[in-house]
């Protein structure tokens, strides 16, 4: 190698290894960096979460008392409807007159109806805010119920049952509780019926989350202890499994962690988590929330050792408070962004201050060194085209000699052959071998043919023709030996394709010989598909074929003369197309992949296009 050249690549390399130490210490020091902000945003967004999720509890807590403190208020109004029946009889007037005025104070609470209940349980007497209330002689405690106020030790007691679906009207299929105490009458005290109270549970949970927010737009909801949903934001949940209103919401989202939630909360668990939704007010989309919950229970309470509950163990609601996780980190994350841009763009401008003076002191090498590189590169290839050159003229030489020494003789062989053939009728094996001595002359002929044609091809005689033409008149050539071999030739020409300037009789014979070589290459059933186009200030045309393909050992050396992977080739054809197409200034390629066919592309420059 010369010294000017080791010397530029011994710079070349220096370089190269100088801008990669510097961009990998760039890049470890990007990572490290990187590495450290990615753990100090955990550590915030670790805080923020158990901060907001302490508040989302303590908002839970509150409307967890909030209900609770709706049902004391509902125990003192009970009692207060039993001591009345234990100073005025039953059957006084005044106390319909009593008993209706507490009640249109008390349905602001939450009570849909208040029924009294004779000593057997039927109704004699009820207030209600529905219209449709039917007569109160057809109304009857169930039997359990009754039961339980006609203990003597009940006395002064109130029982709180479960929410249900009320079975009759004028509530039928609607979600209550019922709130009962037994009614004493008398100075000796007897029992004299059961006072119901008919609770509404929608009521109360929408007014304890009327107002309720976490945050920007958080929200509360409760469920029951069957998971029906009390109270949310999507009105339409309401009064849904809480569970299945979601997933007929959006059947593709898993709701990862909201079924644990569920049995923390009917389990009478307290505390904090996350589960993944499938929306969020009028957003939709998959979720992530904070999760704060507490359960709300009904033997506790201003009043305690009063109320009795229905199955203690299940009787219980949860509320739950919720946000966005996105939300709660979006301000702080947004900072801690804008901290990392800063931090990168200062960084991106150092190191691309160090690139300038990098770059500038590279440029003049660089342009020096792709000078050398294309010099040298038109050097090579001059060499190679010399040492081609050289190469086909001494293989024409030889060629062109071994042709005119044969050719003369195969003559005499042939004709005299014909004549033999002739007068030995009557020997059909000698007339066999004579035909086959008649057609190998007949193929050494085309070959010293072809071996002519690429010795000494014609000059091209260029026109202006129509190639779209020339391949349709292929085509009609074709036709027929396409057909006898069960193949299909297709073809798919480009309607506005410019004119070419062309020899149209060489064209044909390219043409012809692609065509020829596919069908030779396809299969019974297969497809032979000629294309046609523009592009780039050059008119293409290809021959695809659905047969064996080549390996790409054969594609680097099918263009040479003499080769061939056919058994009775010349391996001229190829390279006879080869050379018309060069000396039209065109190019021909090949794409082809074993086992899948090939794709002989042919390029030529537009008329009126430069062609050097």
């Amino acid at each position: 190698m010369p010294a000017g050249r080791s010397r530029g690549t011994f710079r070349l390399s220096l370089t190269i290894v100088t801008i990669v130490i510097i961009l990998a210490g760039a890049a470890l020091l990007s990572t490290l960096f990187y590495t450290f902000w990615q753990r100090l945003n955990h550590q915030v967004e670790g805080v923020l979460q158990e901060q907001f999720n302490q508040q989302q509890l303590m908002l839970a807590r509150k409307i967890a008392d909030n209900v609770e403190s709706y049902f004391d208020f509902l125990e003192n109004a009970l009692l207060g409807y039993a001591g009345l029946f234990q100073t005025t009889p039953p059957d006084e007037r005044t106390i319909d007159a009593s008993l209706e005025e507490r009640f249109a104070r008390h349905q602001r609470f939450g009570l849909l109806q208040i029924t009294r209940y004779t000593s057997e349980g039927v109704g004699v007497q009820s207030f209600s805010t529905s219209p449709n209330l039917p007569p109160a002689g057809s109304l009857a405690l169930p039997a359990d119920y009754l039961k339980w106020g006609q203990t003597p030790e009940h006395r002064g007691r109130l029982f709180l049952s479960q929410t249900f679906d009320y079975p009759g009207p004028p509530w039928k299929g609607r979600r209550v509780m019922r709130f009962i105490t037994p009614l004493y009458w008398g100075k000796t005290p007897k029992f004299a019926g059961v006072l119901e109270f008919l609770i509404d549970p929608f009521f109360i949970c929408e007014k304890v989350t009327a107002d309720v927010r976490s945050g920007k737009t958080g929200y509360a909801w409760i469920i029951d202890q069957n998971l029906i949903m009390l109270a949310h934001y999507e009105k339409d949940f309401v009064g849904h499994e809480a569970m299945q209103i979601r997933l007929s919401r959006n059947p593709q989202i898993v709701f990862r962690g909201l079924n644990e939630l569920h049995d923390r909360l009917l389990a009478g668990q307290e505390g904090v988590t996350e589960y993944d939704s499938g929306w969020h007010r009028q957003k939709l989309g998959p979720m992530p929330k904070l999760a704060a919950y507490t359960p709300i229970r009904f033997n506790k309470g201003l009043i305690t050792g009063v109320t009795e509950v229905e199955d203690p163990a299940h009787n219980l609601w949860g509320v739950c408070v919720v946000a966005p996780v996105a939300e709660v980190y979006g301000s702080v994350t947004q900072v801690l962004h804008q901290e990392l841009f800063l931090v990168g763009l200062f960084f991106i401008v150092v190191l691309g201050a160090s690139g300038a003076l990098i770059g500038a002191a590279l440029f003049w090498n660089k342009s020096l060194t792709r000078q050398v590189e294309l010099k040298t590169e038109e050097l090579l290839e001059s060499q190679e085209r010399l040492l081609r050159s050289e190469r086909f003229a001494a293989v024409g030489e030889a060629a062109a000699y071994v042709s005119h020494e044969i050719k003369n003789p195969l003559m005499v062989i042939g004709g005299m052959a014909n004549q033999v053939e002739r007068r030995l009728a009557e020997d059909p094996a000698a007339q066999e071998k004579l035909r086959i001595i008649q057609n190998e002359v007949k193929r050494l002929e085309s070959f010293l043919g072809e071996l002519r044609d690429f010795l000494r091809p014609a000059q091209p005689s260029k026109q202006e023709i129509d190639l779209n033409q020339v391949i349709r008149d292929v085509k009609a050539l074709m036709q027929e030996a396409i057909q006898e071999k069960g193949i299909s030739l297709e073809d798919r020409l480009d309607p506005n394709l410019p004119p070419v300037e062309a020899d149209p009789n060489q064209l044909k014979q390219v043409l012809l010989n692609l065509v020829k070589n596919a069908l030779e290459a396809t299969e019974d059933q297969g497809t032979i598909l000629v294309s046609s186009g523009a592009k780039d200030a050059q008119v293409w045309f290809s021959v695809q074929d659905t047969g064996k393909g080549m390996s790409e050992d054969v594609q680097e050396k099918i263009f040479h003369p003499f080769y061939t992977t056919k058994d009775k080739g010349t391996g001229l054809g190829l390279a006879v197309i080869n050379k018309i197409v060069t000396d039209h200034h065109g190019a021909i390629t090949v794409d082809s992949v074993a086992g899948s066919g090939s794709t002989f592309t042919v390029r030529l420059p537009e008329k009126g296009a430069n062609a050097a």
